[in-house]
């Protein structure tokens, strides 16, 4: 299906693919003709922290999602203004997250709400006759939080059959109005809040006020918080506050439910597709997503019974009791209220015992299974019956589920709308090991109050079961010098479950330079079978070098791919040994499994543990911890911290013959770049003997890495240089400063 949106463009979306066959992934689509926004995607419900002690069950926090944008079929964008509609009516409902309330007069507080009701038939009613007179109205304060940033242009209240449109002829209180008022509003970031507090700004001021209906126009401006101050000592009445909109809002967000995938499972990459109103440098969509072990991403937290500190103070016999909960929160419940008895006893002897430091009591429960801890964790039923007392702070679950990733690049993550479907497109999402449940959210930002981004689809690859319940990896040696050539071996432990998950043959290293070669590829399987391929002394390529059921598949310039028997047994051991350099401190050699069955390029990530002893007679492998148990940084490869981030500049060959007849026509300038984390400026300029520049070779920002740039021995202006001798000069410029080496390279016919 075609359609052609608003700002003119044609999009087509590819209908939600689900691939059921055996070893074959799926991949499933929101948006387009693939799942409805407005379901959640997934089947279980999101559930939102909107303060520290109250959730929500919803996809569009602040309600201020569009799910039906004119020309835009199953998208969404962000809301944009009504400018007949009143958006302070609903803005203290659950959904918007608002509120009204007066911060200097307790007794109107409960009134307030028929201010913003839409009703002309209630009212905060202090006039005269009702005991609102002198100077019980001067100084009132009402406070109106819109629940979220709006684009505002006008605000609007009055008494009862004030406005024509809100006729009360039982109540003719028209005359009944405000005869002075101030109004100020802030935008609700936090650059405009001072300890948490808005700081407010008037809009408009009436010392000596005649409008029964008071109608404010304002510059269009971003708008949160709204403060109506009454200047005057009489009596008034106000039927409804009126807030009008105008433009999109400036922020919003779409949380998606959870996507239970029924086992453990990886993930592949990520993509979308978005659209634009306006100018679409002043809008924006940030992608993030999380990943877990259990269905419920919100963690309840209690007060650990018998930690709460109780304080006394105030001076001479006077004495207020308070409470302190900061780090004395616990998510797990009352031991009463679990009905396994081990797990009961556990509660109440070690968890919630306060003679066991929280930290121990921590431990023990995170050591846990997942199935154990989800049978004691505080539930939002759990957490309603605590005393106020009792409950802690509602915060994300960090150890059942990974935090929310960084946002996904744009530039590699937005695809057209006729490449949704493609699995190979987009960007890897962020996840470290097989989970069975993924979230994600899509925050939209406006600078412009007619601009907004739009989501049209979003997909996503998703392979299950996995092909281990986890990957254990380690690296030896874990120190070698700054650029030199190492040995090194990489070590991978099979744990998973038998019959279950789907085993691996392919395996891809990460390296922060090329492989110079590869030694033996090893297999030990639980039972003690040996099966190897040993590549020593063979040349890196042409590909794929391959030696019975082993190969090599690629050695690039910062991975090695291997392939070899399916490893699908527990306990199961792969070993590769390859060559191979370390420029920047704490390089880490990442990996990822792959299955050439699969039918995708999904990997499994290797996670850092202790996989095997690599103890030789050359080295000696440190780790004591158990096997297969993670530690970190066993898969990361120290080198000193050089003072000098330009190392190794040579030219290779010294010496070339650029005449044409193939043979050594060209050289290069090698050069080593160390711990660099951010681009920095290199120049490489080639000068004659006098000192004439010949030649300005590069110029670019390069990372840590090794580099080589090729010479054809001519010059700037493309003609060959005579022979003789040429000084090269190679620079760098870095934050800690310029270095900068020089050499010689001959040029002969």
């Amino acid at each position: 299906m075609a359609n052609k949106g608003k700002s003119g463009f044609w999009y087509t979306f590819a209908a939600t693919l689900f691939i059921t066959a055996s070893g074959s992934a799926e991949i499933i689509v929101i948006g387009g003709e693939g799942r409805r926004w407005d379901s959640g995607g997934g089947g279980v419900p999101a559930t939102v922290i909107r303060t520290a002690r109250a959730v929500e069950r919803t996809n569009a926090p602040g309600g201020v999602i569009d799910y039906q944008p004119p020309g835009y079929p199953n998208w969404i964008f962000p809301q944009r203004a009504d400018t007949t509609r009143n958006i302070a009516v609903g803005s203290d409902s659950p959904e918007r997250g608002g509120g009204i309330t007066s911060p200097n007069t307790q007794r109107i507080r409960t009134d307030l709400p028929s201010i913003i009701d839409d009703d002309g038939d209630t009212a905060l009613d202090l006039r005269a006759a009702a005991g609102g007179q002198s100077a019980r109205a001067l100084g009132i304060l009402i406070d109106l939080d819109l629940g979220a940033r709006f684009g505002v242009n006008r605000f609007r209240f009055f008494p009862r059959n004030a406005d024509p449109a809100y006729p009360a002829p039982n109540f003719p209180f028209q005359n009944d109005f405000m005869r002075g008022f101030e109004i100020f509003v802030n935008d609700g970031t936090a650059e405009t809040q001072r300890e948490g507090i808005p700081i407010l700004q008037t809009v408009a001021l009436a010392n000596q006020n005649t409008d029964a209906v008071v109608d404010v126009l304002v510059p269009p401006q971003y708008v949160r918080y709204l403060r109506l101050k009454s200047l005057t000592a009489a009596g008034f009445e106000i039927a409804e506050l009126q807030v009008y909109g105008t433009g999109y809002v400036p922020e919003a967000r779409y949380v998606s439910n959870i996507f239970d995938f029924g086992d453990l499972a990886l993930l592949g990459r990520l993509r979308w597709v978005g659209g634009s109103q306006g100018d679409p440098n002043r809008s924006a969509i940030q992608i993030r997503t999380r990943t877990g072990l259990d269905a419920q991403p919100v963690e309840f937290n209690k007060v650990r019974p018998g930690e709460r500190i109780f304080r006394q103070g105030g001076g001479a016999g006077a004495s207020t009791q308070g409470s302190t909960t900061a780090g004395l929160q616990v998510p797990w419940r009352r031991a009463e209220d679990v009905g396994d008895a081990g797990l009961s006893q556990l509660i109440a002897e070690v968890l919630d015992n306060d003679e066991v430091d929280v930290r121990e009591a921590f431990e023990r429960f995170r050591g846990l299974s997942v199935d154990e801890r989800n049978l004691i964790t505080l539930d939002q039923a759990d957490y309603g019956k605590l005393r106020n007392e009792d409950k802690g702070d509602i915060r994300d679950d960090l150890t059942n589920w990974s935090g929310w990733s960084p946002p996904y690049a744009t530039a590699s993550g937005q695809v057209a709308p006729e490449a949704i479907g493609d699995g190979a497109l987009g960007v890897q999402i962020a996840s470290s090991e097989p989970r069975r449940y993924f979230q994600f959210t899509a925050d939209f930002s406006s600078e412009d109050f007619e601009a907004a981004a739009g989501l049209g689809a979003l997909a996503f690859e998703v392979l299950t079961p996995p092909f281990a319940t986890e990957l254990v990896g380690e690296i030896l040696p874990r120190q070698t010098a700054v650029g030199a050539r190492t040995h090194f071996t990489y070590a991978v432990r099979n744990q998973s479950r038998p019959g279950r998950d789907r085993g691996f043959d392919q395996l891809v290293i990460d390296t922060p330079l090329r492989a110079e070669s590869v030694g033996r590829i090893r297999i030990v399987r639980p039972d003690g079978q040996v099966a190897e391929a040993d590549f020593t002394g063979q040349s890196l390529v042409s590909f794929p070098l391959v030696d019975g059921g082993f190969a090599i598949r690629e050695a690039g310039e910062r991975h090695l791919l291997i392939s070899f028997p399916m490893i699908a047994e527990s306990a199961s051991l792969l070993t590769v040994e390859f060559a191979s350099g370390v420029l920047q401190y704490g390089t880490t050699f990442a990996a990822r499994a792959r299955n050439s069955e699969s039918g995708s390029d999904i990997g499994q990530e290797v996670v850092a543990g202790n996989a095997a002893d690599l103890g030789t007679a050359g080295q000696e492998d440190p780790d004591v911890q158990p096997l297969g148990s993670r530690i970190v940084g066993n898969l990361s490869v120290q080198v000193p911290i050089a003072r000098d981030l330009l190392l190794n500049v040579v030219a290779e060959p010294p010496v070339f013959t650029p005449n044409g007849d193939g043979v050594n026509d060209q050289g290069a300038i090698r050069y080593d770049i160390t711990n660099i984390a951010r681009p920095a400026p290199v120049e490489i300029l080639i000068r004659d003997l006098s000192g004439r520049l010949v030649r300005r070779l590069y110029a670019a920002a390069d990372l840590s890495g090794r580099y080589a740039q090729g010479w054809d021995g001519r010059d700037d202006a493309g003609g060959l240089v005579p022979p003789g001798s040429y000084l090269y000069s190679v620079e760098l410029r870095a934050g800690t400063g310029t270095q900068r080496q020089l050499g010689v390279v001959g040029v002969v016919y």
